[in-house]
């Protein structure tokens, strides 16, 4: 999986150090968004949740985890331009 997420980041031009300082700081941005937001990245982060006896299975939308890091590094990105 964390090879499908660097390859699509490289499609993106998204380098592997920016990918990580974005997930880094994934707790501090959490905290500052709104419950929509949070349900919309949530939304393109899991593909199903399955409830079983011995407990939760989560698939992850392998895109969803590239798009969810592009957003987070756009706001830097633009910052640097200006």
């Amino acid at each position: 999986m964390v090879t499908q997420v660097l390859a699509a980041l490289k499609r993106d031009q998204v380098s592997e150090a920016e990918a990580i300082a974005a997930l880094h700081d994934f707790n501090t941005l959490w905290a500052q968004l709104f419950p929509l937001e949070q349900a919309r990245i949530i939304q393109l982060l899991v593909r199903r949740v399955t409830v079983t006896a011995a407990g939760l299975e989560v698939d992850i939308r392998r895109e969803g985890v590239a798009g969810v890091i592009r957003e987070m590094i756009a706001p830097r990105n633009m910052e640097a331009t200006e």
